[in-house]
């Protein structure tokens, strides 16, 4: 019985330390970013992990993290005009096309959007947003879900904390 404990100790220690060398690895070598508003529902929605990568050129069409006014969007090109300046919006059908004064151009671009998991931005948005980031997890895992999610964390706690730990059995001496 001790050597099964250890070799689940030792599988559960193998497989988090995978997942903390991938995460160093793409928070070290990875461009991205974290979507935290809206505005480009239903596609990328709040709480999803953008992987950015720089190009030469961009097209119409294409989504792409860009410096505007003072901060960072991701938004999708939806024109180009002949002197370089380019429009975006935002993919939520409320989102009218943006408006910056300068204009954005190709030098404003950061990169194009070649990834966006969902959900993987969660724990960010909840950081710095955690009542936006909670009813956002909430819409987005709908109620039976939302129970599962809770259930889950509930496991990977108790699993963390030890888990069930077995009896040991008193055994008496027997003398002959």
């Amino acid at each position: 019985m001790h050597s099964k404990r250890i070799r689940w100790r030792i599988a559960w220690t193998g497989a988090a330390t995978v997942v903390a060398v991938a995460i160093a690895w793409v928070a070290a070598t990875a461009n991205y970013g974290f979507v935290t508003t809206a505005s480009m529902y239903p596609s990328i929605p709040p709480g999803s992990m953008v992987f950015i990568h720089n190009q030469a050129t961009y097209h119409v069409g294409e989504v792409v993290e860009f410096h505007g006014n003072g901060l960072d969007y991701v938004h999708r090109i939806i024109k180009i005009a002949r002197n370089g300046d380019i429009t975006t919006k935002g993919d939520n059908p409320a989102n009218s096309p943006d408006v910056f004064v300068p204009p954005i151009t190709r030098a404003d671009v950061i990169g194009a959007v070649y990834a966006s998991p969902k959900w993987v931005g969660f724990p960010e948005l909840l950081v710095r947003h955690p009542a936006y980031g909670l009813a956002w997890l909430r819409f987005e895992l709908g109620p039976v879900r939302e129970a599962l999610a809770v259930v889950l964390v509930a496991l990977i706690t108790f699993l963390l904390a030890g888990g069930i730990r077995p009896r040991t059995a008193q055994v008496a001496a027997v003398r002959r």
